[in-house]
């Protein structure tokens, strides 16, 4: 690492910030706040999560950019009323990372990645303000995280609170229950009990899912990604036959997508084959 290059660089980016929202600088950036960032900050979040998704390592640094610029942007106008700088962001979570890794930084053994998760999970209890309860551990899970990946991070977070929810609820009996059209439809059959058995069928999916170790939020992106592939072959192939999507029959769509299919899983055979 060069050190002296990265501390350039960093204070040439906040100096940059600092011009932008300055008297000779841009009306945009000026007008910018807290509350018209922040959706920024979320969308370069992503679009460096598809670029990691994509392994496109050019890509991931050039979005890794976009989102830091967001962080140091966000810190100038914080800066700017009085409250925190670029130093103070950096200092804190230097500090919170030494605190955290007692293994590292301190005397503290451990033996596992698990045993590092449980001291991680302890010594975040003794931070902050916030009251040592299972509610308080809960509250702090951002309520912007999407759907499933909060629900992933409550039953994870409750787990390490001493509470895991798949002990105390069958999640495969749910999931079961709820696709026989059992109780958890509701006794009336209304449509607001409804949506509320299907909101419990996914949360428990989602536990499931953890339980084997996996992430629903990460499997959905990929399953998102696989649906796109293979409509686009499906449109693909509806094209050299010349008709158009949207006036195909159904016997038509179905013998396409089949085919986009086939492809999808010839197409990912030889990726898997490439990586090995």
């Amino acid at each position: 690492m060069d050190a002296k290059r990265l501390s350039e660089a960093i204070v040439r980016l906040v100096e940059l910030a600092q011009r932008l929202r300055g008297p000779d600088g841009c009306p945009w950036d000026a007008k910018q706040t807290d509350q018209s960032v922040k959706n920024y900050l979320l969308e370069e979040a992503y679009e460096a999560v598809d670029a990691i998704d994509k392994g496109d390592s050019r890509g991931v640094c050039t979005e890794l950019g976009d989102l830091l610029f967001q962080i140091v942007f966000l810190a100038q106008l914080a800066s700017e009323r009085g409250g925190f700088d670029m130093a103070d962001v950096i200092e804190r979570i230097e500090e919170k990372m030494i605190r955290r890794h007692p293994h590292v930084f301190g005397h503290v053994s451990v033996e596992s990645a698990e045993e590092v998760a449980r001291n991680w999970a302890k010594i975040k209890e003794t931070e902050g303000e916030r009251v040592n309860t299972a509610s308080s551990a809960l509250a702090n899970i951002p309520l912007a995280l999407p759907a499933l990946l909060r629900a992933h991070r409550l039953c994870e977070r409750a787990s390490k609170m001493n509470f895991e929810w798949s002990k105390i609820e069958d999640p495969e009996k749910i999931i079961r229950n709820g696709m026989r059209s059992g109780n958890i439809w509701g006794p009336n059959g209304h449509i607001a009990e409804k949506e509320e058995g299907l909101g419990e069928i996914l949360f428990a999916f989602v536990e499931l899912i953890r339980q084997q170790g996996g992430n629903a939020e990460d499997l959905l992106r990929e399953a998102n990604a696989r649906f796109v592939k293979r409509f686009e072959e499906m449109e693909k192939a509806l094209e050299q036959q010349g008709t158009d999507l949207k006036h195909a029959g159904q016997n038509q769509l179905r013998e396409a997508w089949e085919k986009a299919g086939q492809v999808a899983r010839v197409s990912s055979s030889l990726e898997t084959k490439t990586k090995a």
